[in-house]
């Protein structure tokens, strides 16, 4: 019996000497914290994988949602070291209220709006346009919450626009965020939506539904842009990230997503 017991204590012994070496091993990675917007969701997953490969002693750990919540998150002191806004409106008044330095803003792409109806759908956008939004098959119209998403505020604007707004209001289905409103649409929990150009046009959506880019005179241009909270713990890391999205690399991902690279604001 005490043998036993002594080679089950030893069994032990040995098996947190292994966990031990094996978390010890492994090198000391640094966790940047990323709030990014909905919008961002793909362009910034292949953005984040080749920063990674680049800077294998830092991780990204990126949360997604619109950028009204995370406006607020933030003037609530949020643990988030870099944000990534739809707008140039939240990164502004987080630079007004002190919670990011003016040298620390930085607009780094400008995105598009789009028309999107599901796979299958009897709509017929390439020959109605923003006009099949009166169409009487369609009952439900799914955007961003304009209070929150400047994407949904931009599909507003479109409306009001094209002088359609007034006729369609009650028909808006509000997504909480831009990547929600694609998904009403992908679901068909509504008939047609205006999500971002950048969800729509990946090849993980390629056969789920088919879109119609809205002018883009018809809404203020959507110029995005971010800053470096003061409150982070890893400044010099921070702006690493922020030079990666700003230079060659991280540009020509959000070219290939659907984004153009925006004048300064």
């Amino acid at each position: 019996m005490k043998f036993q017991w002594l080679l089950i204590l030893l069994t032990f012994i040995a098996g947190c000497a292994d966990s031990y070496t094996e978390q010890t091993s492994e090198p000391n990675t640094l966790v940047l914290k990323v709030a990014a917007a909905a919008n961002l969701q793909y362009a910034m997953t292949e953005i984040e994988k080749i920063f990674e490969e680049n800077q294998p002693d830092i991780s990204l750990e990126i949360s997604y949602g619109s950028s009204g919540n995370f406006f607020s998150q933030l003037s609530q002191l949020a643990p988030y070291d870099i944000f990534f806004s739809a707008d140039t409106k939240y990164p502004r008044k987080l630079v007004e209220q002190g919670f990011i330095a003016e040298t620390d803003y930085f607009p780094y792409a400008s995105g598009q709006i789009v028309l999107w109806v599901p796979e299958g759908s009897p709509l017929d956008l390439k020959t109605s346009g923003i006009q099949i939004l009166l169409d009487p098959a369609v009952k439900k119209i799914a955007i961003a919450n304009p209070r929150l998403a400047p994407y949904g505020l931009a599909a507003v604007e479109a409306m009001q626009h094209f002088q359609l707004y007034d006729q369609i209001k009650d028909k808006l289905v509000l997504g909480e965020n831009i990547s929600q409103t694609a998904h009403f649409v992908e679901s068909k929990a509504a008939d047609v939506g205006v999500p971002a150009f950048s969800l729509v046009s990946v090849p993980e959506r390629n056969n789920h539904g088919q879109y119609w880019k809205i002018p883009t005179d018809a809404y203020s241009p959507i110029i995005q842009a971010g800053g470096i909270l003061k409150t982070t713990p890893h400044p010099a890391a921070a702006r690493q990230f922020r030079e990666f999205v700003l230079g060659p690399n991280g540009q020509e991902v959000l070219t290939r997503f659907g984004y153009s690279i925006p004048e300064a604001n």
